[in-house]
């Protein structure tokens, strides 16, 4: 569930991000060399923030195992409870 929900956010983010370099290109007052140097540093700015977004994720990920390998499990393949 939570890897479905983090593809649906780059999924997002790049859409968005997508969608935000056409709508610039198309409205931009300026030149097109300036446009593409805007471009590049939005395409830029998404990538850091995808690079962050997933380096988060891998710490969460890592926190969740190291807890998980500290739970005993039970001796003697009964299950009572």
């Amino acid at each position: 569930m939570r890897l479905s929900r983090f593809l649906s956010f780059v999924g997002g983010l790049l859409g968005g991000a997508i969608v935000g370099a056409a709508v610039v290109t198309l409205l931009a007052p300026q030149s097109g060399a300036e446009t593409r140097q805007q471009i590049v540093a939005k395409f830029q700015d998404i990538a850091d923030a995808g690079r962050q977004a997933i380096a988060e994720r891998r710490q969460q990920l890592r926190t969740e195992y190291e807890q998980a390998i500290r739970i005993p499990l039970p001796i003697g393949g009964s299950e009572t409870g």
